[in-house]
């Protein structure tokens, strides 16, 4: 009994241990173990699928001399900031080598953010904008529906096809109409407001021609029409009724316009009217060297 408590308590203490929030140097860099990989998932938050499609992209990236970049996914981080954190985890790893063209990308599931930090050399390839584009119509999409590992592969598809000047196949990446399907929710539910004001309104035009003053049953029932006048092209008529339920008899006065305009369908027309400056340290293997990163990239949340 008491070396099964021992079991637990020690089993527990390694889950808290496991789960508590990583410090800048307690992520680990995985370009020491491998120069093939570019993505750190200690937490297995994406699929090994993704990390390998993923660093893929990346080595190639890299090898082209285009770009260095580095992938953090996990679960929780010391502090609530995580634009300082990535500044300082990808400075401080030296992503981007000597010409400066590194590109930090740090996803902290707990904060529900994505963040991502450039170098000097890649900010006028990739600026802000871009940066906050690529999350915001390709990444979070997935993020919301909890599917971390689709998010940043699109998303490391999306700066690479940018990185390269292919812009033009950023609509092959997988599909990323989230977006355009809320947009035609809020088109549809609009419609469907209009549609049911409009009924409304048609029925409530007809209740009030059909109620009786004095019963207020709608029994009333249009008799006779008599032309009154007819002046300008605006014809004016009076509209007998008679109740079937009290005998109660009503005249209501109404207007047309019978101008040419009305007779041949015309008719009125309704109008609706980051900052700092960080010296990376340099490389301990893999790919990572010396990078130094700006004030440029962005960050999400979902």
């Amino acid at each position: 009994m008491r070396r099964a408590l021992l079991i637990t308590i020690f089993a527990l203490c390694t889950l808290c241990a496991l789960a508590r929030p990583y410090g800048v140097k307690e992520i680990p860099n995985v370009q020491i173990e491998n120069r093939y990989n570019f993505t750190s998932n200690p937490d297995k938050i994406i699929s090994q699928d993704a990390v390998a499609h993923i660093d893929s992209i990346c080595y190639n990236l890299n090898e082209q001399g285009i770009a260095q970049i580095a992938v953090v996914v996990v679960k929780e981080i010391q502090g609530n900031d995580v634009f300082d954190f990535a500044y300082e985890l990808f400075s401080s790893w030296g992503v981007g080598g000597k010409n400066n063209n590194g590109i930090g990308i740090l996803l902290v599931e707990r904060e529900r953010e994505i963040r991502f930090v450039t170098g000097y050399g890649i900010e006028g390839v990739l600026p802000d904008a871009i940066c906050k584009r690529i999350q915001t119509q390709y990444m979070l999409p997935h993020f919301r529906r909890g599917d971390y590992s689709s998010g940043l592969k699109v998303g490391i598809e999306a700066i690479s096809c940018i990185l390269n000047g292919n812009e033009s196949e950023l609509a092959d990446i997988n599909n990323y109409q989230e977006d355009d399907t809320e947009a035609i929710i809020a088109l549809l539910i609009f419609i469907f407001t209009i549609v049911a004001i409009v009924l409304f309104t048609i029925v409530a035009i007809d209740r009030y021609s059909r109620k009786c003053p004095r019963c207020k049953k709608l029994t009333l029932q249009k008799s006779s029409t008599h032309l009154l006048n007819n002046q300008f092209g605006i014809s004016t008529y009076e509209d007998s009724y008679v109740c079937t339920a009290c005998g109660k008899e009503i005249k209501r006065m109404r207007h047309e316009d019978n101008s040419s305009n009305n007779r041949h369908g015309g008719g009125p027309i309704i109008m609706g009217g980051l900052g700092g400056n960080f010296k990376g340290g340099g490389s301990i293997g893999g790919g990572w060297g010396g990078g130094r990163f700006g004030g440029g990239g962005a960050g999400s949340r979902w």
